[in-house]
């Protein structure tokens, strides 16, 4: 993946992951508490993606950021003011998205083959998949835990990427 704007990759990875930690901290606390943090992350986490895209010089990142990121703002704002109807359209547009950025992540990881950090990306894109076959499924876990999650692995997977890009950017 060529990341022109590593910086933005970064800040978006930072983000999901302290969004993901915030949200697993107390498992025991309201479902909307995680709901929340998960809900900003997601937001914050598809502005940076944004940023990222918007700065991209190749169509293929910039079109791939751009659908990402209105994803994750459309899924966090869905969080944060409400589902739209009774929540099936969330629960399907989150598992589908689930499973397409755990296509990606593979897709990615794939290119760090000889990295040593290869299994953190690929371990990120096999949970969101894993994660996004139980939303579609409609499995019984509750929402701001699978986000928190997802966040988790989003977030290592976009640090990972970013750290790359930028090591290969400075030698």
């Amino acid at each position: 993946m060529t990341m022109k704007n590593w910086l933005w990759w970064l800040l978006a990875g930072l983000v999901a992951l302290v969004g993901g930690v915030l949200g697993l901290i107390n498992p025991n606390a309201a479902q909307i508490t995680s709901t929340t943090i998960a809900g900003w992350a997601l937001v914050m986490m598809g502005l940076f993606q944004g940023c990222a895209g918007w700065n991209s010089t190749a169509f293929r990142e910039r079109a791939g950021a751009g659908l990402l990121a209105a994803t994750g703002l459309f899924i966090g704002l869905s969080l944060l003011i409400g589902p739209f109807g009774d929540g099936t359209l969330l629960r399907w547009i989150l598992g589908g998205l689930l499973v397409v950025s755990g296509l990606a992540k593979l897709w990615v990881g794939l290119r760090y083959h000889n990295d040593k950090l290869f299994w953190a990306v690929i371990g990120a894109g096999g949970l969101s998949i894993v994660l996004g076959l139980y939303v579609l499924a409609g499995g019984g876990l509750k929402l701001g835990f699978i986000l928190s999650l997802e966040l988790l692995g989003s977030g290592t997977a976009l640090v990972v990427m970013a750290v790359r890009k930028e090591k290969s950017v400075t030698h």
